[in-house]
């Protein structure tokens, strides 16, 4: 018997290139399934935070439109008149 020649390559065997071949298809699969797990929910999250900001827009207008409401009956003179009154007996706003 001769020893081994340590400048030749060791060819592995067919059984061990087939069985790393599959296991790579299979962590292939498994991440390209990841993939498209985590871009579904992107694309939902996405749409969530579209759906959220429009409510957000929505009540930053209302909330404007009734500050703007209170502001015009504070400014108006029967308010005014009104409040005067309450002062003249004691009661402040």
């Amino acid at each position: 018997m001769s020893a081994p020649d340590a400048t030749r390559p060791v060819v592995p065997d067919e059984a061990w290139v087939s069985t790393r071949l599959e296991k790579a298809r299979h962590e292939r699969e498994m991440a390209l399934a990841a993939v498209k797990r985590l871009e579904e929910d992107v694309r939902l999250l996405e749409y969530r935070i579209a759906e959220l900001e429009s409510d957000r827009v929505a009540l930053k207008n209302r909330t404007e439109e009734a500050e703007s409401y209170v502001a015009a009956v504070k400014t108006s003179v029967p308010w005014r008149i009104i409040q005067s009154l309450r002062s003249l007996v004691g009661r402040q706003w």
